[in-house]
């Protein structure tokens, strides 16, 4: 079966990480340090992203440098991994879904529109497959907008797009750049120094006294660091990182070039897009017997994410209809496209599609 993903790690990690492992010191420290100036100069940050444990902590920590409490409003969308949502159910707030393109599966600037009221805290947008969200028209509304980026990498150089407030991206096993777990947060310049201070219990590791004995703590934090063994990880996987977005977009463009089949609605190219996933539709009613078709011919197939707004700790937010979300979910799949997927398979991938058929 051609898988859907793969992890994609660098012969030399395991060196790199057993450099760690015999140092005797494993948790946030030099390598961590490292990793974030590696990463500035990748990303062209004007100063280091803050490493994270995960990109859900990215999130919650985002919700929590912008001061969402209790009962505040967080707009969302329902089309992403569950943990878009984590941080703002436990922090007891009022989700507003908003809609999404149908086809792109971003989120619709003018569903949140209409949703934004007094109590409106934060907005969270998720850059599906690897496509930004409008953020342009999503930061003209004047709330902070927290950029789920979990499916990005290599667009923060695109100096004249737009970006979300807060930036969250994810190391996770599968992710363009994997620390096995992981992620960074970019926050607003004002919101830097903190965060950092909130990532490891409010404490000041950069101190010159013992930030375990004698430090006042200020404001109670979170276990949210990164540490040594994940950023050497990092480390050695950063060089095929691009490689790897770049692998992705000339598959997919030669997907979008190529299938032909009526049944088949692929997106329209995007060249900001890192193309993660490849998404695309499958219309006229034919979504279960395509999926089975594809894997009898061994393709990977799968909607990836399912919709957030159905679980039983979610429900309680339901207030509207969302016909964009509706339709996504009644079309969207996702087959391979990775660095894995030799030209061969990419040809072979192609023609079972366009064979597809209703018999």
């Amino acid at each position: 079966m051609l898988p859907l993903f793969k992890v994609r790690m660098s012969p030399n990690s395991k060196d790199l990480v057993g450099e760690v492992l015999e140092s005797g010191y494993i948790g946030q420290g030099l390598k961590v340090d490292e990793f974030e100036d590696l990463l500035q100069e990748e990303l062209h940050l004007d100063s280091k992203p803050i490493t994270i444990n995960s990109c859900t902590s990215a999130i919650d920590l985002a919700l929590h440098l912008i001061g969402v409490s209790p009962n505040d409003e967080v707009i969302s969308t329902p089309q992403t991994c569950f943990a878009s949502q984590v941080g703002a159910i436990n922090r007891n707030v009022i989700i507003r879904w908003a809609d999404i393109d149908p086809i792109t599966g971003c989120i619709d600037p003018e569903s949140v529109k209409n949703l934004i009221t007094d109590k409106t805290k934060a907005i969270i947008a998720v850059d599906w497959a690897g496509r930004l969200c409008d953020f342009k028209k999503l930061k003209s509304y004047g709330v902070p907008v927290i950029e789920d980026a979990a499916h990005c990498w290599d667009v923060l150089d695109k100096k004249l797009k737009q970006r979300g407030d807060y930036i969250c991206y994810s190391f996770q096993a599968i992710k363009f750049l994997t620390c096995g777990d992981g992620g960074i947060l970019i926050t607003p310049k004002e919101k830097e120094s903190e965060a950092r201070l909130l990532r490891w219990y409010g404490l000041d590791r950069t101190a010159k006294e013992s930030f375990r004995c004698t430090q006042n703590i200020k404001n109670a934090g979170f276990k949210y660091h990164m540490n040594d063994i994940s950023a050497s990880i990092g480390i050695s996987n950063l060089s095929l990182a691009k490689d790897s977005v770049r692998k992705h977009k000339e598959n997919s463009r030669y997907l979008i070039e190529n299938i032909t089949n009526t049944n088949i609605q692929v997106p329209e190219w995007d060249e900001d897009c890192s193309y993660w996933i490849f998404s695309f539709h499958i219309l006229n009613n034919l979504k279960k017997e395509f999926i089975s078709y594809m894997e009898s011919h061994s393709i990977s197939v799968s909607p990836v994410h399912y919709r957030n707004d159905e679980y039983d700790c979610t429900i309680k937010f339901r207030e509207n209809k969302l016909p964009g979300v509706d339709l996504f979910t009644k079309t969207q799949v996702c087959i391979p496209n990775g660095w894995w997927v030799s030209e061969m398979e990419l040809e072979y991938i192609v023609d079972i599609i366009n064979a597809f058929n209703r018999s």
